[in-house]
């Protein structure tokens, strides 16, 4: 029998992981596992309710944290795991609008029933490693172990999938905000909005020590393949050869955005000639020349970060995701549980 913290984000999916929530820990009950309802209003009482389950003691293999929702809290689970007990596996039941990481993972994202069943199998299994990203201020690094008894600094977060900060952070963003319409269709009118105002970022990259350039339209540092629910920003990433994929466009006028931007669907985009496609170990995302009269907004899957401090981004050497499917990697289409370990 496995203790599970089942973290719910209720407002997910516009409020279908709620529902979700109950199914799971429903069959995660009957499947003979000790459950704990994490269930939280916000994403403070979450982490917070997540926190006091993880030291409350147990191993990793009597204790799991499971995220139902989207890409939001899958992040917020894996940091807290990361910041207090990195033994401890990580599951994900999806139920959120974009659901890239269960994309990525090939879960099934409208059957609830089929997703806690995967889980269940997928728990039984030994676990892979897989990477995770860092992200906190310029000069703090990646590695080394967490100040104040494992808690992460205020400026250090870590991230699974992809940490945006151009004009696909700032789309991505507006979608979410809207009500209407429901679908890709909101990605579409976000980017007609977006390109009302668009006059470039002012964002400069250096990668492993060498300055990639400007980046004012288009900053994707990328542990894994897709943003906004399936839009392949970063078509080649994988999260499991220990690089990112920097994948970036400097200024470019309105009308050439608006032929690139509808691409990154399908993936296409990184072959045309204004966009660069660089892999990293660490990478630096620093103020620059721009047009632009602000900086923009930074987002890793699907939550929100103010535009400065520039970040820097590195995948942590100490600690890494893992997955129990003995996949070759999370891009097979498996029912992989990801799990934190150091």
């Amino acid at each position: 029998m496995t203790r599970i913290g089942l973290l719910v984000n209720p407002t997910a999916g516009r409020g279908r992981a709620a529902g979700v929530g109950r199914v799971a820990l429903e069959q995660l009950r009957a499947a003979g596992h000790d459950v704990v309802d994490l269930t939280a209003s916000d994403g403070g009482a979450a982490a917070g309710s997540a926190r006091e389950f993880l030291l409350g003691g147990g191993t990793g293999d009597d204790l799991a944290l499971v995220a139902v929702g989207g890409d939001g809290v899958v992040n917020l689970a894996a940091n807290a795991i990361l910041a207090h007990a990195p033994h401890v596996p990580l599951g994900l039941v999806p139920a959120g609008t974009g659901d890239d990481t269960a994309r990525a993972l090939g879960l099934p994202r409208r059957d609830p029933v089929a997703a806690v069943a995967r889980l269940l199998a997928a728990l039984a299994r030994p676990p892979q490693v897989v990477d995770v990203g860092v992200v906190g201020r310029a000069g703090e690094g990646g590695d080394g172990d967490a100040e104040d008894g494992g808690v992460a600094p205020p400026h250090r977060r870590y991230f699974v999938g992809v940490l945006s900060a151009g004009i696909d952070a700032a789309v991505n963003a507006r979608a979410n905000r809207l009500r209407w319409p429901r679908g890709p269709l909101r990605y579409v009118v976000a980017l007609a909005v977006e390109l009302a105002g668009f006059r470039g970022f002012a964002i400069r990259v250096v990668a492993d020590g060498a300055d990639a350039g400007g980046a004012g339209t288009l900053v994707a540092v990328a542990n894994t393949r897709s943003i906004g629910g399936g839009m392949r920003i970063a078509p080649d990433a994988s999260w499991t050869d220990g690089l990112l994929e920097v994948v970036t466009a400097r200024t470019i006028p309105r009308r050439t955005l608006a032929v690139i931007f509808p691409r990154v669907y399908a993936g296409t985009h990184v072959g045309h000639p204004v966009v660069q496609v660089t892999r990293a170990s660490e990478v630096l995302l620093l103020r620059g020349e721009s047009t632009s009269t602000g900086a923009g907004t930074g987002r890793a899957g699907g939550r929100r970060r103010p535009p400065a401090p520039a970040p820097s981004c590195t995948p942590t050497a100490s600690r890494s995701g893992t997955c129990r499917c003995g996949c070759a990697s999370w891009r097979e289409r498996c029912g992989c549980s990801p799990r934190v370990e150091p």
